[in-house]
């Protein structure tokens, strides 16, 4: 595996996504900023789902809050996009490190607990009206959502604080 990583870290800065981003004076800044837009947009919108199933948002029905899960894909295709830029401008500084390996534990927690989520709960939280509370399962599924969310976005925010000693 660490010939492949090895390889990704050697070709990835030859391609034309770390063209655009290292030969442009603005581009990783603007990358930046919308990576945060892209992360504001599904923490905010996730965050509002995920609260009304715990019942911390019971007057407000399930169908209403779900209505902005499309912000929140709307703010993933955003930060897939940028982060996939960031990777391709500066591959070592990722693939080598320890918080970028904790964001993709939490991320791949994240993306099974979300499947869990509309296999096993969403359709009973169809009926899920203002005032009446999830079950305890899709309770427990919001609050690993939360964690999760929250995981991939503190050890993102990390990446630049624990960046690799020895690259190679």
């Amino acid at each position: 595996m660490s010939d492949f990583i090895a390889g990704l870290v050697d070709w990835l800065p030859d391609t034309w996504v770390a063209a655009i981003v290292l030969d442009h004076r603005w581009a990783w800044p603007i990358c930046e900023s919308l990576h945060f837009c892209g992360l504001v947009m599904i923490f905010g919108a996730v965050c509002l789902v995920d609260l009304r199933v715990l019942g911390l948002v019971r007057f407000v029905s399930f169908q209403s809050v779900h209505r902005l899960i499309v912000i929140a894909v709307s703010g993933i295709v955003i930060s897939a996009v940028t982060g996939v830029m960031f990777i391709a401008g500066a591959p070592d500084q990722y693939f080598y490190n320890t918080a970028f390996h904790w964001k993709l534990v939490f991320f791949a927690i994240l993306l099974i607990n979300l499947s869990y989520f509309y296999l096993a709960e969403f359709a009973r939280q169809q009926d899920l009206s203002a005032g009446s509370l999830a079950p305890l399962s899709a309770r427990v599924s919001a609050a690993v959502s939360l964690v999760a969310l929250i995981g991939v976005m503190s050890a993102g925010r990390l990446l630049t604080f624990y960046r690799p000693a020895f690259i190679g």
